[in-house]
Protein backbone atom coordinates (compact mmCIF):
# COMPACT_ATOMS: atom_id res chain seq x y z
CA UNK A 1 0.00 0.00 0.00
CA UNK A 2 2.88 2.52 0.73
CA UNK A 3 4.55 1.55 -2.59
CA UNK A 4 1.02 2.59 -4.31
CA UNK A 5 1.38 5.62 -2.27
CA UNK A 6 4.40 6.43 -3.15
CA UNK A 7 3.82 5.86 -7.11
CA UNK A 8 1.03 7.69 -6.74
CA UNK A 9 2.98 10.45 -4.98
CA UNK A 10 5.69 10.71 -7.75
CA UNK A 11 2.76 10.32 -10.69
CA UNK A 12 1.27 13.18 -9.12
CA UNK A 13 4.47 15.39 -8.83
CA UNK A 14 5.24 14.16 -12.45
CA UNK A 15 1.88 15.75 -13.67
CA UNK A 16 2.05 18.58 -11.53
CA UNK A 17 5.18 19.63 -12.75
CA UNK A 18 4.39 18.96 -16.38
CA UNK A 19 1.48 20.78 -16.03
CA UNK A 20 3.72 23.93 -14.81
CA UNK A 21 6.34 22.96 -17.34
CA UNK A 22 2.99 23.36 -20.10
CA UNK A 23 1.52 26.18 -19.11
CA UNK A 24 4.93 28.34 -18.65
CA UNK A 25 6.39 27.34 -21.92
CA UNK A 26 2.93 28.33 -23.89
CA UNK A 27 2.95 31.81 -21.82
CA UNK A 28 6.69 32.84 -22.84
CA UNK A 29 7.14 31.18 -25.91
CA UNK A 30 9.63 28.69 -25.14
CA UNK A 31 11.02 26.92 -28.49
CA UNK A 32 10.54 22.99 -28.11
CA UNK A 33 8.03 23.56 -25.38
CA UNK A 34 6.43 19.84 -26.24
CA UNK A 35 9.49 18.47 -25.62
CA UNK A 36 10.11 20.07 -22.63
CA UNK A 37 6.56 18.29 -21.70
CA UNK A 38 7.14 14.71 -22.30
CA UNK A 39 10.96 15.30 -20.58
CA UNK A 40 9.37 16.78 -17.65
CA UNK A 41 6.44 13.98 -17.49
CA UNK A 42 9.20 10.65 -18.38
CA UNK A 43 11.76 12.43 -15.97
CA UNK A 44 10.34 15.12 -13.33
CA UNK A 45 14.34 16.22 -12.68
CA UNK A 46 14.14 17.77 -16.12
CA UNK A 47 11.89 20.30 -14.43
CA UNK A 48 14.37 21.87 -13.13
CA UNK A 49 16.66 22.22 -16.18
CA UNK A 50 13.76 23.68 -18.07
CA UNK A 51 13.74 26.25 -15.17
CA UNK A 52 17.31 27.38 -15.41
CA UNK A 53 16.89 26.76 -19.15
CA UNK A 54 13.77 29.19 -19.68
CA UNK A 55 15.21 31.77 -16.79
CA UNK A 56 18.23 32.23 -19.16
CA UNK A 57 18.66 31.06 -22.77
CA UNK A 58 14.74 30.36 -23.35
CA UNK A 59 13.56 33.49 -23.22
CA UNK A 60 13.38 36.60 -26.18
CA UNK A 61 15.46 39.03 -25.54
CA UNK A 62 14.52 42.42 -26.10
CA UNK A 63 17.56 44.69 -27.18
CA UNK A 64 18.01 48.19 -26.25
CA UNK A 65 18.30 51.09 -28.80
CA UNK A 66 22.36 51.04 -28.13
CA UNK A 67 22.94 47.43 -28.94
CA UNK A 68 20.69 47.44 -32.33
CA UNK A 69 22.44 50.74 -33.35
CA UNK A 70 26.15 48.48 -32.37
CA UNK A 71 24.70 45.55 -34.69
CA UNK A 72 23.74 48.18 -37.39
CA UNK A 73 27.14 49.88 -37.18
CA UNK A 74 28.73 46.96 -37.00
CA UNK A 75 26.81 45.63 -40.41
CA UNK A 76 27.38 49.02 -42.14
CA UNK A 77 31.29 48.87 -41.68
CA UNK A 78 31.54 44.98 -42.54
CA UNK A 79 29.98 46.49 -45.97
CA UNK A 80 32.19 49.65 -46.18
CA UNK A 81 35.24 46.91 -45.57
CA UNK A 82 33.83 44.71 -48.37
CA UNK A 83 33.22 47.05 -50.60
CA UNK A 84 36.91 48.75 -49.61
CA UNK A 85 38.44 45.19 -50.58
CA UNK A 86 36.51 44.99 -54.03
CA UNK A 87 37.69 48.18 -54.69
CA UNK A 88 41.40 47.37 -53.85
CA UNK A 89 40.99 44.68 -55.76
CA UNK A 90 40.09 46.55 -58.92
CA UNK A 91 42.81 49.19 -58.66
CA UNK A 92 45.32 46.59 -58.16
CA UNK A 93 44.11 45.08 -62.05
CA UNK A 94 43.85 48.93 -63.19
CA UNK A 95 47.39 49.16 -61.75
CA UNK A 96 48.60 45.49 -63.43
CA UNK A 97 47.12 46.46 -66.55
CA UNK A 98 48.74 50.11 -66.44
CA UNK A 99 52.01 48.46 -66.44
CA UNK A 100 51.31 46.07 -69.21
CA UNK A 101 50.57 49.27 -71.60
CA UNK A 102 53.51 50.61 -69.99
CA UNK A 103 55.90 48.07 -70.73
CA UNK A 104 54.28 48.16 -74.25
CA UNK A 105 54.72 51.81 -74.83
CA UNK A 106 58.47 51.40 -73.96
CA UNK A 107 59.00 49.00 -75.74
CA UNK A 108 57.07 50.87 -78.95
CA UNK A 109 59.21 54.00 -77.62
CA UNK A 110 62.54 52.16 -78.45
CA UNK A 111 61.38 50.72 -81.91
CA UNK A 112 60.95 54.36 -82.69
CA UNK A 113 64.32 55.44 -80.94
CA UNK A 114 66.17 52.55 -82.85
CA UNK A 115 64.13 53.85 -86.22
CA UNK A 116 64.91 57.45 -85.92
CA UNK A 117 68.65 56.53 -85.53
CA UNK A 118 68.54 54.48 -88.70
CA UNK A 119 67.03 57.26 -90.30
CA UNK A 120 69.60 60.06 -88.68
CA UNK A 121 72.69 57.45 -89.47
CA UNK A 122 70.98 57.29 -93.22
CA UNK A 123 70.67 60.89 -93.79
CA UNK A 124 74.40 61.69 -92.53
CA UNK A 125 75.24 59.33 -95.36
CA UNK A 126 73.28 60.82 -97.76
CA UNK A 127 74.80 64.52 -96.55
CA UNK A 128 78.47 63.18 -96.56
CA UNK A 129 77.43 62.06 -100.48
CA UNK A 130 75.80 65.13 -101.24
CA UNK A 131 79.45 66.97 -99.35
CA UNK A 132 81.58 64.62 -101.66
CA UNK A 133 79.25 65.45 -104.85
CA UNK A 134 79.47 68.90 -104.52
CA UNK A 135 83.20 69.22 -103.94
CA UNK A 136 83.14 67.15 -107.40
CA UNK A 137 81.79 69.57 -108.71
CA UNK A 138 83.07 72.62 -107.30
CA UNK A 139 86.99 71.26 -108.29
CA UNK A 140 85.62 70.12 -112.00
CA UNK A 141 84.29 74.06 -112.37
CA UNK A 142 87.93 75.47 -110.68
CA UNK A 143 89.91 72.88 -112.26
CA UNK A 144 91.56 70.81 -109.55
CA UNK A 145 91.51 67.81 -107.98
CA UNK A 146 89.41 66.70 -105.67
CA UNK A 147 91.82 66.65 -102.72
CA UNK A 148 92.95 69.99 -103.55
CA UNK A 149 89.30 70.73 -103.06
CA UNK A 150 88.81 68.64 -100.02
CA UNK A 151 92.13 70.45 -98.29
CA UNK A 152 90.34 73.85 -99.32
CA UNK A 153 88.10 73.40 -96.51
CA UNK A 154 85.14 75.10 -98.28
CA UNK A 155 82.56 73.35 -96.33
CA UNK A 156 83.80 72.90 -92.86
Amino acid sequence: MEEILVLAAKALLGFGLAYWVYKDSRKKKIKYSNLWLIGTFVFPPIALVYYIYQATAGKNTELTLKQKFEIELRQQTEQNRKAVEKERKEMELLRKEEREKNLLTLEEMEKVRAERLALKAKRLEELKEERRQQQEEIAKKMKMSIDAANNMKMFD
